[in-house]
């Protein structure tokens, strides 16, 4: 009866043909992954409504103001994604 030998050097995978393997991984499955990712990070995602301002005693408390602009903003202020102490931007009256 034969013996089955499973050599991986006849598959390609000895040690001296790494580079053709790893070539091999790297456009079999490193590059249709990141393509994956890309399509399912850009596309179909609708856009959310954000959350109505509740006022928390707790939370958006100006203790002392921000060195820059106004003070009541943060440096890397968002006006449609973050609040301000008195409610979002354009949800709050002008002030006189």
């Amino acid at each position: 009866m034969p013996r089955f030998r499973f050599d991986f050097r006849q598959m390609g995978f000895g040690s001296g043909n790494t580079a053709s393997l790893w070539k091999r991984v790297t456009f079999l499955v490193a590059i249709p992954a990141i393509v994956l990712c890309a399509v399912n990070a850009f596309a179909g995602h609708e856009h959310q409504e954000r959350e109505p301002f509740t006022k928390y005693e707790y939370l958006r408390r100006r203790t002392k103001r921000f060195p820059w602009g106004d003070g009541d903003r943060s440096l890397f202020h968002n006006s449609d994604k973050n609040a301000l102490s008195e409610g979002y931007e354009d949800e709050t009256p002008p002030e006189e």
